[in-house]
């Protein structure tokens, strides 16, 4: 049987009536509290029993303080003549406990009380999450902007919708932390005011623990995603990043505190090593993944090379689902094959084939097609919307610029089996380039050669890659 345990406890900083209820479990379920921290609380096994706990704030107290203050000290003791044994502190925070059956509180004065709770909420709990929010605005702000101005590049990369929900969800938890402190907070205030009660604390730990969960489970889903790829380890290495970053911040804060070194030239030094350390962190891995991000890529082995103009050109045989011999007959057989999966999502999956000759045979027609799987019915509207706006503006425009220089013109879609049908039109004459919107996928397909497709050939496209 275990004498210890440790638990990551989820409180607002604000709620002593949740944490002491907590304490008053745990100590009847047999665990006494020892000591408080980022890495969760540690308790030691006693005797089951009704004990009273009480959470205090000390504003003047800082994270940073080597030792506590004579203020502290003079007001532990206080608290021990009356009975209240300390049990834990954590900056601000103070914990003391008492057997006694029906205690005198420590405080008894609400209007101190609340006074006390919102100047140490100030000085750490509404600072950290104000910043947090205020971050979370800006990459909220640029996931949107991301999403509508590419929806298709952020709803087909799991690496984009995950960072993009992480900071929505750190975003939601800090104003739901915030407007739920200034409204406690008010209330508690005028109460105070009033008659001289104390409205009880409550904080959002099963919110807390809900956005946890969920941000875990979407972490759980990328790596799923990667499927054991290099890029797995991209994703550990973030994570061992932010991992060590914390502990060497952590441990270097406490080695301070053990020197005796002031609070002020603890929180500057730890301040300091924060922004050098992440941002060396962060730039070295940074540096190492742009060196090797080729390894990171599906390996791809081609079949032949050969040397054009001083060039080296790969030569693939990928399977593609149509190929230029599918519509017509060819005597060339110099051609590469080549698919690439682009991305791939829980909503959306892209595709790129190509067929294309070698550089001393232009002569010869090319093919080249890209497929937009959407996987979700209601993101089909968004993705043709996205598809349409780049078909026809993926050429470069004369000078003056001209609107009507590239135009999406709606053609006939039966011949090809589609829902709808779209040709490309660069300053009045028409391309042999098609966006073809089937029932789960949109095709975009550019066949360069002059002469007109037959209906035949058509039906072959909507068979090959309309399903």
């Amino acid at each position: 049987m275990k004498n210890t345990k440790k638990r990551f406890v989820f409180f607002s900083f604000y709620d002593r009536t949740g944490i002491e209820a907590y304490l008053e479990k745990q100590a009847e379920r047999g665990w006494m509290l020892d000591k408080t921290s980022a890495f969760g609380w540690s308790f030691h096994r006693i005797e089951p029993k009704k004990i009273h706990f009480s959470v205090v704030y000390f504003a003047k107290a800082s994270a940073f303080d080597p030792e506590p203050s004579e203020a502290q000290l003079s007001f532990r003791d206080f608290c021990e003549h009356t009975g209240w044994k300390l049990v834990a502190s954590n900056a601000q925070m103070q914990i003391f406990c008492n057997e006694e059956t029906d205690p005198t509180p420590i405080e008894t004065d609400a209007a101190l009380e609340v006074a006390a709770i919102h100047a140490s909420a100030k000085k750490s709990h509404l600072s950290s999450y104000y910043l947090l929010a205020g971050v979370g605005v800006m990459q909220a702000a640029l996931f949107f902007w991301r999403f509508f101005s590419d929806p298709i590049g952020v709803l087909a990369s799991n690496a984009n919708l995950f960072s993009g929900m992480c900071w929505i969800l750190m975003l939601a938890l800090s104003v739901v932390e915030i407007v739920g402190y200034h409204i406690w907070y008010n209330r508690a205030k005028s109460a105070a005011e009033l008659d001289g009660g104390f409205v009880e604390t409550r904080g959002h730990r099963n919110f807390q623990i809900v956005i946890l969960c969920m941000m875990l489970l979407a972490f759980a889903f990328l790596l799923i995603s990667y499927g054991g790829s290099k890029m797995t380890l991209i994703a550990f290495a973030s994570i061992a990043v932010i991992l060590g970053v914390t502990a060497i911040i952590v441990g270097t804060s406490e080695l301070m505190k053990k020197m005796k070194l002031s609070a002020k030239i603890n929180r500057n030094t730890t301040i300091v090593l924060t922004l050098v350390i992440s941002f060396g962190l962060t730039g070295i891995l940074l540096i190492s993944v742009i060196s090797r991000i080729s390894s990171f890529l599906p390996e791809k082995v081609p079949v032949d090379t050969y040397e054009y103009n001083g060039w080296t050109f790969e030569v693939y045989h990928d399977e593609l689902p149509l190929t230029i011999e599918d519509l017509k007959e060819t005597d060339y057989d110099g051609y590469s094959y080549e698919i690439r999966a682009l991305d791939k999502s829980v909503f959306i999956e892209q595709k790129e084939a190509a067929q294309r000759p070698r550089k001393d045979a232009l002569v010869y027609p090319e093919l080249d097609y890209s497929i937009t799987t959407v996987k979700m019915p209601f993101m089909y509207e968004l993705c043709k919307k996205a598809l349409l706006d780049d078909f026809a503006h993926n050429y470069g425009r004369p000078e003056p610029e001209d609107d009507m220089w590239e135009e999406h013109i709606q053609v006939e879609a039966t011949p090809w089996g589609a829902n709808e049908a779209y040709q490309l039109k660069l300053g009045g004459e028409m391309q042999q380039r098609f966006l073809l919107c089937y029932d789960n996928c949109i095709v975009e397909i550019d066949f360069d050669w002059d002469w007109q497709l037959t209906s035949e050939q058509m039906k072959i496209v909507a068979e090959k890659l309309g399903r």
